[in-house]
């Protein structure tokens, strides 16, 4: 029994010393483990990138710590205003890095583990870069404004590149549809079974002369009801994947059969299609989201730096770490 005692001593001393915290973070830790497994990944990546260089691995270290200190804060207070990364957003993300890698989900996975990582590991960590991208949103992103001026601006900075490099000809063209339509939302009353039927219904009536706006009005749950269900004219890419799909599907006059997007049940009609030239309005767009980008690199940089000042951090990393 001593002898046992003393073997589980001495394992559990070997684990502390393998595996020592090197920083603490508010009421959180750091430790070496996790430490040195970003760092390897980091190394990992950057032997397959011929040019890429890191520095001295002491110096590597204390970076990464860093970043990692800074992450730390930010889940903590994610946490404790309540986000939460449901799985849905998790499995949609693992399956976006699958497809930009040209993969199959099952492949992936199988890649992840030849290369002796945890697929849940990865999970977690997605989860957890989830949480952090919904925070920064909601405590910096949807405080940044972008004004008419700005984007002027940042369209003559635009213009004056695009001219020493030779100039931008192309005209930006942009297929539009115009639809309207009527939308329920299941609920502990109307299941999917009978919302089916009852716009099969609805339907029905429009088929044989119905006016869409008054049965907009009085069936729709969509902001659209007041206005007949019309949904103006529709870019490509302005509405979900499945809704997208049915209206390409219809000829001007038609109108759809039943069908589900993530927000309820639709019936869909395309009254006009046209083709317009949006090279204005594209220049714009891309003026605006480079105004954006930079002013939200700037801001997120400070708001980070003021939760780093705001926090307790005591950092544990020596030499030997």
């Amino acid at each position: 029994m001593v002898g046992l005692l003393l073997l589980c001593l001495c394992a559990s001393g070997m684990t502390a010393e393998l595996d020592q915290v090197v920083a603490v973070v508010n009421n959180g830790v750091i430790l070496r483990s996790e430490l040195d497994q970003q760092v390897r990944e980091l190394q990992t990546r950057a032997a397959g990138q011929p040019n890429t260089r890191l520095p001295a691995e002491a110096t590597l270290r204390k970076q990464v710590l860093e970043q990692m200190i800074q992450n730390e804060i930010q889940l903590q207070l994610a946490d404790r205003t309540g986000i939460r990364v449901a799985d849905d957003a998790v499995n949609q993300a693992v399956a976006g890095i699958a497809r930009r890698n040209n993969m199959r989900l099952d492949e992936f996975i199988g890649a992840i583990e030849a290369e002796g990582q945890s697929y849940a590991a990865l999970r977690e960590d997605i989860r957890k870069d989830l949480a952090i991208d919904q925070l920064r949103q909601r405590e910096v992103g949807r405080r940044i404004v972008v004004t008419d001026r700005e984007i002027d601006n940042q369209i003559e900075t635009l213009n004056t590149r695009d001219a020493k490099a030779g100039g931008e000809d192309g005209k930006t063209l942009v297929k539009e549809t115009r639809a309207r339509h009527i939308l329920m939302r299941p609920s502990v009353v109307m299941n999917d079974a009978k919302i089916r039927a009852t716009l099969a219904a609805v339907r029905s009536q429009l088929v044989a002369g119905g006016d869409f706006a008054a049965l907009a009005k009085q069936y729709s749950d969509d902001a659209t009801a007041d206005q007949g269900g019309d949904l103006g004219w529709v870019a490509r890419a302005a509405v979900v994947p499945e809704f997208q799909q049915v209206m390409d599907s219809l000829e001007p006059g038609q109108i759809s059969e039943p069908f589900r997007s993530r927000f309820g049940w639709h019936i869909v009609q395309v009254t006009e299609r046209r083709e317009r030239d949006a090279t204005d309005d594209a220049l714009r767009e891309r003026a605006r989201q480079a105004v954006f980008q930079r002013k939200v690199e700037e801001a997120t940089a400070a708001w980070a730096r003021r939760l780093r000042e705001e926090a307790y951090v005591e950092i544990r990393l020596d030499q030997g770490s």
